[in-house]
């Protein structure tokens, strides 16, 4: 294939081929704008971190009592790698099923995830201040804060899965400052209420699930809407599924990590693990039933997990073991029925969740929730199930508890719509720097490999019958026509400050 460089000063060739110039202008423009906002922002917030950091965060040790320290690290660190397991490797990994986006899916959580840490332990320190009522000149960081921290990246790639292929660096950039801001506000509330979140089902899950839900309204399109790239390949799946061990085989430990030592500790493992084990088994169940007879991949890399999701709120509690296991095969049906018949019901209405966070985090979280405010009614009420210190560790609220639950589960809930309904206006907004966007493709924003003569797009043979998809909604029509008399000759058009054309 010949290439042949064309300056933008050429315009005759450009008014026959793609309409006026300034469309390819615009479209030119609008990538620089979004590269000097993405990479301006970015750096005047870790400007602006940087000095957070060098004045008011310090170590959490104690010269006095360096055994604290060392008991710390030594309770927590395991969990706390995990933890980091799951968020960069599980959460990654799983993402790469879409068979065109694999460096977006782990680049973006990679890049993503690390901004949400920095940007959380401030944020941590400022609530837990504004909670208690007092300023401190320094604010000590200890491996439970960087667990939190990581939890909070959590929720920002459960709102990612949402939005995945239909979003740029700078939207996320933007959703990754405002979100952990919530996240913080929505723990705050809770502890104030008494409420108890042992494993993250009501401020990780169905915080971030709904947080994106309501973003990924915003960023849905008719373009994006059955596109031929949003979908898998023998490989991208079997990618996928990577993650989901990972994350299927570490999630006790992000249920258990911040649990009560002793018996609770215990129950949240043994409660998670089972309830894991009942959701995988109903997976295949209902993936059998509901799809021609056949297992759906995408159930069993997604509903496998919603067992671990439904334990999130309640895994330290006495629910008895057979409790644990129904609740798992319970949100696994539950899952998989989502992606049968309510994901593409809420596409056609204008809501496309890429990755099916409603039906992974969202509805198991929610259903887990409500789990929790029966468990504190059965605490309530038999409070002997539980020694007098641990119950009264476990249920704050006393017999308030159910109540207390209860409202947090609707405050998170309000807070995450609200809060995403307000960023998803601001990413709309910011989507107009995304004219021309191929959706769900990693030749948007990444350098790819040498792939042979399509000038290192190794997606090149797919992009002629993927065009007209894969155009942003403020990308005018436009018609390809031939430059010659050979009525064979197709073009592509890649959009550099010397736009090429490949004839």
């Amino acid at each position: 294939m010949e290439t042949t460089q064309v300056s933008r000063s050429e315009s005759k060739v450009f008014h026959k081929v793609w309409g006026p110039d300034e469309f390819v202008g615009s479209r030119v423009a609008a990538y620089k704008r979004e590269n000097t906002l993405f990479t301006g922002i970015l750096i005047a917030f870790e400007i602006f971190l940087w000095v957070i950091y060098g004045v008011w965060l310090t170590y959490g040790t104690d010269p006095a009592n360096p055994q604290a320290s060392a008991l710390g690290v030594n309770l927590y660190y395991p969990y706390f790698r995990d933890v980091s397991i799951m968020i960069f490797f599980g959460f990654g990994f799983l993402m790469t099923f879409l068979r065109k986006y694999a460096y977006s899916a782990l680049g973006y959580t990679f890049l993503f995830s690390c901004l949400a840490i920095q940007w959380a332990l401030p944020l941590r320190g400022f609530f837990e201040m504004v909670a208690e009522g007092e300023f401190h000149h320094h604010y000590r960081v200890d491996v439970l804060g960087l667990l939190d921290a990581l939890f909070c990246a959590g929720a920002v790639m459960i709102t990612y899965g949402g939005i995945l292929g239909r979003s740029t660096p700078l939207q996320m950039l933007v959703i990754t400052i405002i979100e952990p801001i919530l996240f913080f506000l929505n723990l705050m509330i809770g502890k104030k209420l008494g409420a108890f979140d042992v494993g993250g089902g009501m401020y990780i899950h169905l915080y971030g699930a709904y947080f994106g839900l309501a973003i990924a309204f915003f960023l849905t399109y008719k373009s994006t809407k059955d596109h031929s790239a949003n979908g898998a390949t023998y490989m991208s799946d079997q990618l996928a599924m990577a993650g989901t061990f990972f994350l299927w085989i570490m999630w006790p430990s992000f249920n258990a990590a911040i649990a009560p030592q002793g018996d609770p500790q215990l129950r949240a493992i043994i409660n998670t693990f089972l309830s894991l084990v009942g959701s995988v088994l109903a997976t295949f169940l209902a993936s059998r039933l509901t799809s021609e007879f056949k297992f759906e991949m995408v159930h069993v890399q997604n509903a496998s997990l919603a067992g671990g999701v439904v334990m999130g709120v309640m895994a330290h509690c006495d629910i008895t073991i057979l409790g644990a296991m129904a609740s798992g095969f319970i949100v696994g049906t539950v899952s998989v029925l989502g992606y049968v018949y309510l994901t593409p019901k809420l596409t056609r209405m204008g809501l496309q969740d890429t990755c099916g966070i409603h039906n992974l985090h969202g509805m198991p979280g929610f259903i887990g929730s409500i789990g929790a405010v029966f468990a504190s009614v059965l605490a309530v009420n038999h409070p002997e199930r539980y020694g007098e210190e641990e119950y009264a560790e476990l249920f704050p609220a006393g017999e308030h508890q159910p109540a207390r639950q209860a409202a947090c589960v609707f405050a998170v809930l309000a807070i995450a719509l609200a809060g995403g309904t307000i960023t998803g206006f601001i990413v709309k907004y910011l989507d107009r720097y995304a004219t021309g966007m191929l959706y769900f493709e990693d030749t948007q924003f990444w350098v790819m490999p040498h792939a042979g003569d399509h000038g290192g797009d190794p997606f090149a043979h797919e992009h002629d019958e993927e065009q007209a998809d894969s155009l942003s909604p403020y990308t005018p029509a436009i018609a390809l026509t031939d430059l010659g008399d050979d009525k064979s000759k197709r073009m592509s058009v890649d959009i550099v400050d010397d736009v090429r054309v490949s004839l």
